[in-house]
């Protein structure tokens, strides 16, 4: 019996460290508020600092595909999708990585892995010296397919991203109340 591996992530590159930038921004912003103005304002400030790092958090971080030996899990933007290996019958990439399943629906993942550029080799290496991690994400993906445990009956889950909807809810009424309070 193989052993348990965690699912492998794939997530648009440099997303984190945009959101640190964005979030390291939104709290000097709020700091100097609160220096300048108090802390009641800085709270009437707060809510549109934090929805512009919602969308941030949901474009970049929330946006990914998970993949391990029972399937691949994608997540574009509040919408997640679970699909088992046995329902994926062709991995491609075009603009964004693209999962063909067994009843011709194509699902497109927004924050997927892209196909690396090919390594150059220099004078004195041959492509056999290369780097076996340096593979892009879409082979790794195809090694799990292949890895896969098979299950006929499985099927394809759809679902919310609950969590961020109800974050998104809360700073909408948030963001509500600081307009009403100013007028």
């Amino acid at each position: 019996m193989r052993e348990a591996r965690p699912a492998r992530v794939f997530r648009v590159t440099g997303s984190v460290v945009l959101f640190v930038l964005c979030a390291l921004v939104a709290a000097a912003l709020l700091i100097d508020a609160a220096v300048r103005s108090g802390g009641a304002q800085a709270l009437l400030l707060a809510p549109w600092m934090l929805l512009v790092l919602w969308a941030v958090y949901v474009v970049g971080i929330a946006s990914d595909v998970r993949a391990d030996r029972s399937g691949v899990h994608v997540q574009n933007l509040l919408h997640r999708t679970w699909i088992p290996w046995s329902r994926v019958k062709r991995i491609a990439m075009r603009w964004q990585l693209e999962l063909t399943l067994d009843d011709g629906v194509v699902v497109r993942c927004f924050g997927s892995p892209a196909r690396s550029r090919p390594r150059r080799i220099g004078p004195e290496r041959t492509r056999e010296d290369g780097n076996e991690t340096a593979e892009d994400g879409i082979a790794r993906m195809q090694r799990l397919r292949l890895d896969a445990e098979i299950q006929p009956d499985a099927v394809v889950v759809r679902t919310w991203d609950w969590a961020s909807i109800i974050a998104l809810a809360v700073l909408v009424v948030w963001a509500a109340v600081a307009v009403f309070a100013t007028r």
